[in-house]
């Protein structure tokens, strides 16, 4: 009974793995915003509800700048997929997969696509 009830609780959570289709290769490097041009930014809507870019594709090396308000922030469980609330964050893909993240305390997703 116990079990059940924390796999419920896990479910109406949103619990578990985040990242599951990440490769076991992902590599994401953080690096400088300084100077490159971003294929993507991730930031969130005016409301607080949502990720603006939920969904992005891009190549293999490339760079996605996340840009979190105060109030939220970006977690995975894929290493090196994290940016705290308040930060601005440059991050390099270099590994073929889907990288899903979510808002910590919102629980609403987004996903990177590299190919």
């Amino acid at each position: 009974m116990l079990r059940l009830t924390l796999a419920l609780a896990l479910v109406a959570c949103g619990g578990g793995s985040s990242a599951k289709d990440a490769p076991m290769n992902a590599t994401i490097q953080t690096v400088s915003c300084t100077g490159i041009t971003p294929a993507a930014t991730v930031t969130t809507n005016a409301t607080g509800t949502a990720y603006v870019m939920p969904a992005t594709t891009i190549s293999q090396g490339q760079v996605v700048e996340f840009m979190m308000p105060a109030a939220h922030n970006v977690s995975s469980a894929t290493a090196g997929l994290a940016v705290d609330f308040g930060q601005t964050k440059c991050l390099m893909f270099t590994a073929p997969g889907t990288y899903s993240f979510k808002c910590s305390v919102h629980l609403f997703t987004g996903t990177i696509t590299v190919q």
